[in-house]
C-alpha cells in the first residue's frame, strides 16, 4: 500500500469530526511511530517529521548505489576532463538555480565568475561570490565545507549568494532576516501556496532549531539534508533569494554525504521538474498535513537519483568518446611523428572539447599545470601544432587554445 499524506487520509475518513481534529490525531500517531524521524523543528504548531516508508528507504539505497557508479566514472577521468566537467556542472547548477528564480544570467557571465573563482584573481564579477561558494564544494578539506553554525553564518551565506543581485526594496530589514511578511507563489500559475514565518523572532527560533537539525546524527544524512531544505523554504527568512540560498545549502549538505558531481547537479533536476517540486512543497506545508515532510523528501530524493542517473549516462557516453579519441590520437601522433609533449597537449584539448562548457579553450598556463611541463616546452609545442593546422588560439593575455577543425575531424569524427 502506498504511503498516504495526512491530508489524503483525512479526506478518506468518514468521521463526523472536524478535519483538523482527525489530522492532529493522525499526526500524533505518525510522530510516535517506530519508523519516524523527528526534526525537533516546530512550524505552524507541528513538529516536522519524516516516516521512513519503504519507497523512501529504497530511494536512499539506490542513491548510495548510483553514487558508487558516479564516483567510479569520475575517478577514471584524466585530470583535464575531470576539471572541465566539474566546471560544466557548476555552470549548469548556477544557471539553473538562477533560472528557477527568474534571475537572468548568461553562460559567459557564469563562466567568467567560475574562472575568476578558480584563479582567485580578485576581480569583481557578477555572480562571483556565489561561484566561490559553489567552488568550495569541490574542496577535499572537510573544514572548507563546514556547515553554518550560527544565525549570523546563515545571513553571511545569503549575502554572498545574492551579492549584487538584490533590489533595495528586497534587502533584509530586520536584525538578520526580514521583519515583514513574504509569500511563495507557484511560478507557473501565480497562485499563492505559502506564507513565510513571521515575525523575525519566530524566524530566529525556527532557524536555530534548523541548525540543530543539520547536525542531528540520529537522522540519516540524505534524509536530514532534504528535511532541512523543506524547513528552510517553509521559513523563507528573506524577502528574495530564498530559493537560491536554499538550493545552495541543500548542495552543501548533500556534499557531506555524496561526491561533488552529485551535489552540484540538483538544481538542473529541480528545474526540469519544478512543477513536481512546487506540488510536493505545497502539499507538505498544507495545514492538514501537519508538517509531514515524508512525500516532499521522497520527491527531493527522486531529484537526487535522477541527477545521478544523468551523470552516469553522460559520463559513460563521454568516456567512450574519449576512449575512441585517444585511439585516434595515438594513430595521428604515430603517423606525424609527434612526440609525447605534442600528444599530451592534443590530449588536453580533446578532453576540454569533450567535457568542457561553452567555447572549449585552455590557456598555456593550464596546460603547463596539467602536464607538469615548463613554459618553453609548452610554447614550442603549441607553435608546432599551430603551424601544422592542428591547434588554433584566440585572444591574448592569456591566449586560449583549442582544436582546429582538422584536429576535430580526425580526433572527434
Amino acid at each position: 500500500m502506498p504511503y498516504l499524506s495526512i491530508q489524503r487520509t483525512v479526506h478518506m475518513t468518514r468521521s463526523a469530526e472536524l478535519p483538523q481534529v482527525v489530522a492532529d490525531r493522525e499526526y500524533e500517531a505518525r510522530l510516535r511511530g517506530w519508523g519516524t524521524f523527528r526534526s525537533g523543528v516546530r512550524l505552524g504548531g507541528h513538529e516536522v517529521f519524516v516516516v521512513n516508508f519503504s519507497e523512501l528507504a529504497l530511494l536512499t539505497d539506490r542513491i548510495r548505489e548510483q553514487e558508487a557508479q558516479v564516483e567510479a566514472l569520475w575517478r577514471a577521468l584524466p585530470s583535464v576532463a575531470n576539471q572541465s566537467y566539474l566546471v560544466d556542472l557548476l555552470s549548469n547548477e548556477l544557471e539553473s538555480t538562477n533560472t528557477i528564480e527568474g534571475v537572468r544570467s548568461t553562460r559567459k557571465e557564469i563562466g567568467d565568475a567560475l574562472e575568476s573563482a578558480m584563479s582567485n584573481d580578485g576581480a569583481h564579477r557578477r555572480f562571483g561570490e556565489m561561484a566561490k561558494l559553489f567552488m568550495a564544494l569541490s574542496a577535499d578539506d572537510d573544514g572548507a565545507r563546514s556547515l553554518p553554525e550560527t544565525l549570523e553564518d546563515v545571513r553571511a551565506i545569503y549575502d554572498r549568494v545574492v551579492s549584487g543581485e538584490l533590489a533595495e526594496a528586497d534587502r533584509p530589514d530586520g536584525d538578520l532576516f526580514r521583519a515583514g511578511p513574504v509569500y511563495i507563489d507557484d511560478p507557473s500559475t501565480g497562485r499563492r501556496i505559502h506564507a513565510g514565518v513571521v515575525p523575525e523572532s519566530e524566524i530566529k527560533v525556527a532557524l536555530t532549531q534548523w541548525l540543530a537539525l543539520m547536525r542531528n546524527q540520529e537522522i540519516p544524512p540524505l534524509l536530514r539534508a532534504v528535511m532541512c531544505h523543506f524547513v528552510f523554504e517553509y521559513v523563507h527568512p528573506f524577502y528574495d533569494g530564498n530559493g537560491r540560498t536554499g538550493r545552495f545549502l541543500l548542495a552543501w549538505q548533500l556534499r557531506q554525504a555524496l561526491g561533488v558531481f552529485t551535489a552540484v547537479s540538483i538544481s538542473p533536476a529541480i528545474e526540469a521538474g519544478k512543477d513536481r517540486y512546487y506540488k510536493a512543497f505545497e502539499e507538505a506545508q498544507h495545514p492538514l498535513n501537519c508538517c509531514d515532510a515524508s512525500l516532499f523528501c521522497r520527491q527531493m530524493l527522486r531529484f537526487v537519483s535522477d541527477a545521478q542517473q544523468h551523470l552516469v549516462d553522460d559520463l559513460t557516453e563521454k568516456s567512450a568518446r574519449l576512449g575512441a579519441a585517444s585511439e585516434a590520437l595515438r594513430r595521428l601522433c604515430s603517423e606525424r611523428g609527434y612526440d609525447e609533449t605534442l600528444m599530451d597537449i592534443l590530449g588536453f584539448l580533446t578532453q576540454e572539447e569533450l567535457f568542457g562548457v561553452g567555447v572549449r579553450r585552455l590557456t598555456r598556463g593550464q596546460m603547463e599545470q596539467a602536464g607538469h611541463m615548463g613554459r618553453a616546452r609548452v610554447r614550442n609545442a603549441l607553435a608546432r601544432l599551430e603551424s601544422d593546422g592542428m591547434v588554433a588560439h584566440a585572444g591574448q593575455r592569456p591566449a586560449r587554445y583549442f582544436l582546429a577543425e582538422e584536429a576535430r575531424r580526425i580526433l572527434l569524427g
